[in-house]
């Protein structure tokens, strides 16, 4: 007999064929049911990834079943030839019926991990056409939808999907497709058209899954601040009605609050709305100006208040304006909002993010607990508190906040950014970055998640070189935006290229608004690697005259030259100033604000002779890097190594040095290499030399690659700011 003979003997000896056969049956089942799915209004492309898996799977059965027998008694090892006949290999009718259910319960589950079920009192507001075409009557479009989603989010029967994630729908998806995307059981689509000093609204509500048109309304009225709102509360009342919500008293009222009565005020409110959306520098500043027309047109229009409150705080965070400045603006806006009408969940969110920044946590937490009780919709509030939750260490408490904030607006690009980034703090960083992944799929021109994947290369995966091309496509989309060329600059003198690093600080500096001082403190450490001490110490006395405590590496530096010339009262002064929680009279308590100076400061304490509180700053700082990852944006680094090596533990000091370099820690890696005082007990050790070299050749390797690509033209080219 051939080979080909007896390798047929064999696979029909193995049962290879009827294994094959049962696979090709449960797959076709498979694909049936997700069709049947699919014409019930689920997502096409599930289709398509079921047929790949099947197809995919197929080699795999093949090998199993040549491998594999499922008998009566499960899945056992095909016998070798002349084994013992009596062994039942057989498969009975309930083996086929179960591993055909399988098969179907893989494939909806397939369907069905891609597709969050609609709540059938869920609603999302498509954009509104503007049939004449005329640019300047867009804006009302976009105005009623805001009107709407305003109005709307307040009820708490209904799931409201926010304007950002119905932005992002493509115009040919079909409504069921729509409704499962966005997770909503109804479809509200329209125009709205200004002509003359008329307005003429048309609108449609739709079952997304039925496809069917459950109402539409037509309005052809004068264009008065009175006759807009009759509009909008028309269609919110009927949106209620067919949704079959049921309204609290109090909803009831808000439904006819009337938030203004003159029209060039709500035009102006509309645009700054328009405008925040958008999140650069640029688009914050003609956001703040709308809204400051909008309040000084009508004074009593207390969501103007709001949008400039939170223009004032977002313009702080991306355009890196003083911050005192900006918060006591936002301040004076939301404080009036409130004084006009306390029912405004979105002034109670603004307000308490204003607390958490001036350290009032609980005050923080009473004014979120009071936005989502009026504003339940609010993703932006939950966001918020999520963010707060996090940097309170509730990390879990602040990730399912985020989770409720992606579902109520689950396109929006800010949205999955902020949850990539609690991610990341868990030191979920495959999750994160696939979070930010998602992101750029949702908006590519938005530069946050080019700047988030650059982060989690340079303080996760250790490839600067990789970090750099993410990074300088931020920068790229956003030239004129001063923060982040500060981190390009970071990176490259992580890379050991100090006169790179000081060319993106001075671009920097030259983007910043007056009073910015970032982008000169960030020389510091460039003087520092250059080797020229005096002047990176005369830039860190002044930063942290600036910034205290809030400069950890510029007081790490400051303890250095004081330890060197013996001026150890001068530098526990210096830490007492900064937190004084570590040297108060009560224990302290350490947390991810101050583990990393309790650290320094306890080699200054050694110094002065206080060994039993250095060694309590110790104990309580190991204890809690026991809950936060070493890597990432939030990570201890080397905080372990710093603290054996103090304890005079040098061996494992070490070893935790060694294991952080493999897991891929390089942030800021030569000031603790090679300058920190905490690590003076390690330097003579052949193993620390060694690790020592290792990482700076790598980052010569890595420097080179990144210039290479320069050379190349590789590297995104950056418009000018």
């Amino acid at each position: 007999m051939g080979r080909i003979g007896q390798f047929v003997k064999e696979a029909r000896r193995r049962r290879v064929l009827p294994n094959v056969a049962l696979y090709i049956v449960a797959s076709w089942v498979a694909i049936q049911v997700a069709d049947l799915a699919i014409e019930a209004g689920l997502i096409r492309w599930a289709l398509r990834d079921i047929f790949a898996a099947a197809f995919l799977g197929f080699p795999i059965a093949l090998v199993a079943g040549w491998y594999y027998d499922i008998t009566r008694k499960g899945l056992v090892r095909t016998p070798p030839a002349g084994a013992d006949p009596s062994v039942d290999s057989s498969l009975h009718v309930g083996d086929y019926l179960l591993f055909v259910s399988l098969a179907v319960v893989w494939a909806v589950s397939i369907v069905l991990v891609h597709t969050p079920p609609a709540e059938e009192h869920s609603i999302a507001i498509l954009p509104f056409e503007n049939p004449g075409h005329d640019p300047d009557n867009a804006i009302f479009g976009f105005g009623l939808r805001v009107d709407l989603q305003t109005q709307l989010q307040n009820l708490h029967d209904l799931r409201i999907i926010a304007r950002e994630s119905s932005d992002q729908i493509d115009d040919d998806m079909s409504l069921p497709e729509i409704g499962l995307k966005l997770g909503a059981a109804y479809i509200m689509r329209g125009s709205v058209e200004r002509v003359l000093n008329r307005v003429r609204v048309n609108v449609v509500l739709i079952d997304a899954k039925k496809k069917e048109q459950t109402w539409a309304g037509s309005y052809d009225r004068e264009l008065t601040a009175s006759n807009w709102f009759d509009i909008r509360n028309e269609i919110s009342r009927v949106i209620t009605d067919r949704l079959r919500t049921e309204l609290s008293e109090s909803e009831k009222d808000r439904l006819n609050v009337l938030p203004t009565e003159n029209l060039d005020a709500l035009q102006a409110y509309f645009r700054g709305k328009q405008r925040m959306a958008k999140r650069t520098t640029a688009a914050l500043a003609e956001a703040i100006d709308h809204f400051r027309s909008a309040v000084e047109i009508d004074p009593a229009f207390a969501l103007a208040h709001v949008g400039l409150a939170d223009s004032h705080y977002l313009n702080m965070l991306y355009s890196g304006l003083d911050e005192d400045a900006e918060l006591l603006k936002m301040e004076t806006a939301v404080t009036r909002a409130l004084e006009l009408n306390d029912q405004l969940g979105e002034a109670h969110a603004t307000m308490a993010v204003l607390y958490r920044m001036q350290g009032r946590d609980a005050d923080a937490e009473e004014a979120f607990t009071r936005a989502l009780s009026l504003n339940p919709n609010y993703a932006t509030a939950r966001q918020w508190y999520g963010s707060t939750l996090v940097s309170l260490g509730r990390t879990e408490e602040g990730l399912a906040q985020k989770r409720k904030a992606q579902e109520l607006d689950p396109l929006s690009a800010i949205v999955n950014l902020s949850l990539g980034m609690t991610l990341a703090t868990l030191g979920r960083f495959d999750e994160a970055l696939a979070q930010y992944e998602a992101v750029i799929g949702i908006d590519p021109a938005f530069p946050g998640p080019y700047e988030r994947i650059a982060e989690l290369y340079h303080t996760v995966f250790g490839q600067l070189d990789q970090a750099v091309t993410w990074q300088t496509k931020g920068v790229a989309l956003e030239p004129g935006e001063p923060m982040g060329p500060i981190f390009l600059g970071f990176m490259y003198l992580d890379l050991l290229d100090p006169d790179k690093a000081e060319e993106w600080f001075l671009r920097s500096a030259s983007l910043a608004p007056p009073g910015f001082p970032v982008s000169g403190a960030a020389m510091e450490p460039v003087y520092l690697q250059r080797g020229d001490d005096s002047r990176a110490l005369d830039i860190a006395r002044k930063s942290f005259e600036m910034f205290g405590g809030h400069a950890i590496q510029t007081l790490a530096h400051l303890r250095n030259h004081d330890l060197e010339t013996g001026r150890y009262a001068e530098a526990r002064d210096r830490y007492g100033r900064a937190f004084p929680e570590l040297l108060g009279e009560d224990e302290p308590v350490i947390d991810g604000d101050n583990f990393e100076p309790a650290i320094d400061l306890a080699l200054v304490l050694i110094k002065t002779g206080e060994q039993d509180r250095a060694d309590l700053l110790l104990a309580r700082s190991l204890a809690h890097l026991q809950t936060t990852p070493r890597l990432g944006p939030s990570g201890y680094g080397i905080a372990d190594v710093l603290i054996y090596a103090l304890q005079g533990k040098t061996e494992a000091a070490l070893a935790k040095l060694r294991q952080a370099i493999d897991q891929g820690w390089r942030e800021s890696w030569w000031f603790y290499l090679e300058h920190d005082a905490n690590l003076d007990s390690l330097r003579e050790e052949p193993e620390f030399q060694a690790m020592l070299e290792e990482v700076r050749a790598d980052m010569r390797k890595q420097l080179a690659h990144v210039r290479a690509m320069e050379a190349a033209g590789e590297l995104e080219p950056i418009p000018d700011g």
